[in-house]
């Protein structure tokens, strides 16, 4: 008995199931080759796959190491019960889900190895494979011959993008989406069909066709893999329908329409449970960003045409390095995105055979080849990417009238290359065949690809790609040791307090407030602890802009309260990375911590982290202290009375159910006075001027009754004095006031780090 149809075996299904095969495996060399070229560039002999590649202070690296490490540990990255203790780590509020795909991917690396660093690096080196295989079949459906559409795949492979974003944009890094977005577009511009109806099929098989299949297929891959790249896919596939439908194609507009729709549900999919979480606990302020507030939306976020043409930073060719160099310290001095964005010059040529075949459509010059009408569309599209990602462009208007938080449209260009590169497939096949006639010209076809592809790889790339294995090693080395060694003297499940205060995610920019208030520039240093961490927990973590952030308020105390409400919360150990505290803060924070925890703590082989053990200091606290004085501060401390900023005001909140007499101290920034201008002094209220800072320090007595109070802008109640800015306040329980003095020989002016961003100006 025999269980279906059996399979075809005609000529033309034995053919085609070969022209599959051969497809498959043209792709899987494009892919390999990619990833030895990539491996030549980043020099992999020289470092080990269980290091990260990068582990510098200045990037996201560390954010993906422990997100990795979660998934590993956990089998999905939404919660982690090791970061942001005592509650754990709760993601599903931050819209990582929109990297659906590449989680998924991470989480089948998990199954062979529980390394993160070993998963990180095979996933960024996947997706360099990805790349060329993704844009390999693409070029070959949109007809270029398998050897040219394996050189631009492999090319497409190894932008410069793709060194620059590396593991730090690790996400950023997968796009093998946008092949398939170009695609498509090309698909509704040339008014090919998308959809068809399955033959002989009725009722909902209706149009369950294998190119209406392929087609959702490839929606759900653009919706799945990143959110920059599927809102460049409905944007770009948005103008295409508008297109079509001017030139009286509706029926490829209404195709264009559908897919936006597919691509567009895909996402919102994807972003379900970060959706229903806000619909549930209202929006996280502190995650949104503000379009008239990025001031950077239009200099290093916005693409800038220049860079498609000029090498990016650190080219081989001398001259050229310069120039660019220059160029990019004129846009922006600082950091730039867009920098990278260049197409190497293989790409260039192919956008300025785009932008010929353009000029020719208009002058009725094109002719009505396939491959000439393919490319004007092509031209079509890198044109609508360089009108929306440019500075002042149309990705401006997007931002203002949607959403500031796909904001970088730089990002773009990976897009525009693979149209250049898709003229550039178009040209060598073009001068193969122009070779064939001639007497050898096989062979000088081959050597040809193979020129291009050398120089292309050659000059795409540059020895500032080489991650600096050596210094990468000692670092993640020293972290290792280090922490066996804290494990070695804790408990399992221990949980450590780190310092100084990072909001999480992004932390804030560097923002000098004085020198007794740490600031810090990183972002994700304090993941350090946890990533070489087996069985402890850590504090750092915690969503910012949620209630259960306790640390955002603890960190404007004093030191002393600090220590004391750390150890009240249950926590065994304190973990400090001393690059937050510069200056004489910076200097006298070992000598305070010392001398208010008994101990002489704990330094890293490479001398850049302490750690001191809680638990001594803790007995001392509980023979001090009542029980309920301690348990008042353990509530507060993980229930914290709030302040925040508000537009004009301070928002206290007092989350009990009784009323709260509490002090409120503000920092306000101001410019200096003048010498004969005299401090002024308020009703109840005391006001400080620290020598030498053009700041004002406001202490305020404040009875807090249940709920949200709003007060007026303090800096309203500094007369006398121009004060532009606050900087941070915090709140203290005058009940606790007893555990913010300082033991002799302490320093209790210390602050733990910023509550927050400064205030608005």
């Amino acid at each position: 008995m025999t269980l279906g149809r059996p399979p075809d075996s005609s000529p033309a299904a034995s053919a085609e199931r070969a022209g599959v095969r051969r497809l498959a495996l043209e792709g899987l060399g494009a892919a390999a080759l990619s990833v030895l070229c990539a491996a030549w560039v980043l020099r992999l002999w020289r470092g080990s796959l269980d290091v990260p590649l990068r582990y510098a202070p200045v990037d996201d690296t560390k954010f993906y190491l422990a997100l990795v490490k979660g998934i590993a540990e956990h089998g999905w990255y939404s919660v982690n019960v090791n970061l942001g203790a005592p509650f754990g780590q709760h993601l599903v509020d931050y819209p990582q889900g929109a990297d659906s795909l590449n989680l998924v991917g991470i989480r089948f690396l998990a199954l062979f190895t529980s390394n993160a660093a070993l998963i990180t690096n095979l996933f960024f080196l996947s997706t360099f494979a990805l790349a060329a295989l993704s844009s390999h079949l693409v070029l070959r459906a949109l007809g270029a011959s398998a050897p040219a559409a394996a050189v631009a795949a492999v090319l497409f492979s190894l932008l410069a993008y793709h060194f620059f974003r590396g593991e730090s944009h690790l996400f950023l890094s997968a796009y093998y989406a946008v092949p398939l977005s170009a695609y498509l577009f090309l698909r509704v511009l040339g008014g090919g069909r998308l959809f068809a109806r399955r033959a002989g099929a009725g009722g909902p098989l209706t149009w369950a066709s294998r190119r209406t299949l392929g087609t959702v297929a490839i929606c759900l891959i653009i919706g799945s893999d990143n959110l920059y790249y599927a809102t460049f896919a409905v944007v770009m596939l948005g103008g295409a329908a508008l297109i079509a439908l001017l030139i009286r194609r509706p029926y490829s507009a209404a195709g264009g329409l559908a897919v936006v729709v597919l691509i567009g549900a895909t996402g919102a999919a994807n972003l379900a449970p970060s959706l229903l979480y806000r619909a549930e606990h209202g929006p996280n302020l502190a995650l949104e960003r503000s379009f008239a507030g990025n001031e950077q939306s239009n200099e290093a976020f916005a693409l800038q045409p220049a860079n498609l043409l000029l090498p990016a930073p650190g080219a081989r060719i001398g001259a050229l390095r310069e120039v660019t160099e220059r160029y990019d310290h004129a846009i922006a001095p600082g950091y730039c995105e867009a920098c990278y964005a260049s197409l190497g010059t293989v790409g260039d040529v192919g956008l300025g055979w785009l932008t010929v075949c353009a000029l020719l459509a208009l002058l009725g010059a094109c002719g009505a080849s396939r491959t000439r009408g393919r490319l004007r569309d092509a031209a079509v599209g890198a044109w609508l990417a360089i009108a929306l990602g440019t500075a002042g462009g149309l990705a401006g208007l997007i931002e203002l009238i949607s959403t500031p938080d796909v904001r970088a449209w730089n990002r773009i260009s990976v897009l525009i290359a693979f149209f250049a590169l898709l003229a550039v497939a178009s040209l060598l096949d073009a001068l193969r065949g122009r070779l064939a006639g001639l007497r050898h010209g096989t062979l000088a076809g081959v050597l040809a690809l193979a020129l291009v592809l050398v120089f292309g790889v050659w000059d795409q790339t540059s020895d500032t790609n080489i991650p600096p294995y050596s210094a990468t090693a000692r670092r993640w080395n020293s972290d290792a040791r280090f922490v066996s060694e804290i494990e070695a003297r804790l408990a399992p499940g221990a949980a450590v307090f780190e310092l100084p205060y990072v909001p999480y995610p992004e932390g804030f920019p560097e923002t000098p407030v004085s020198d007794e208030v740490a600031t810090y520039a990183t972002k994700y240093e304090l993941l350090r602890g946890y990533l070489h961490s087996r069985r402890l927990r850590w504090s750092y973590g915690q969503l910012k802009g949620r209630p259960a952030d306790w640390q955002a308020q603890l960190a404007g105390q004093p030191l002393p309260y600090v220590l004391a409400g750390a150890v009240a919360a249950g926590f065994a150990g304190l973990w400090v990375d001393p690059a937050g505290f510069e200056g004489p803060t910076g200097r006298a924070l070992r000598a305070s911590l010392r001398a208010m925890l008994g101990e002489q703590g704990l330094a890293s082989p490479a001398g850049d982290l302490w750690f001191f053990d809680l638990r001594g200091y803790a007995a001392r606290l509980r023979a001090s202290h009542t029980p309920g004085e301690l348990a008042l501060l353990r509530e507060r401390t993980l229930h914290p009375l709030a302040s925040a900023c508000v537009r004009g005001a301070l928002a206290l909140t007092n989350p009990g159910r009784a009323p709260v007499a509490a002090t409120l101290d503000v920092r306000l920034a101001h410019p200096p006075p003048a010498p004969e201008t005299p401090p002024t002094v308020y009703p109840d209220s005391r006001v400080s001027e620290p020598a030498g800072t053009p700041q004002v320090t406001l202490e305020r007595p404040v009875t807090l009754p249940p709920g949200r109070t709003v007060i007026a802008d303090p800096r309203s109640e500094v007369g006398g004095v121009s004060v532009t800015q606050v900087l941070y306040s915090a709140l203290r329980d005058d009940a606790l006031r007893r555990f913010s003095l300082p033991p002799a020989g302490s320093t209790a002016t210390i602050v733990a780090g910023l509550t927050g961003p400064p205030c608005a100006r």
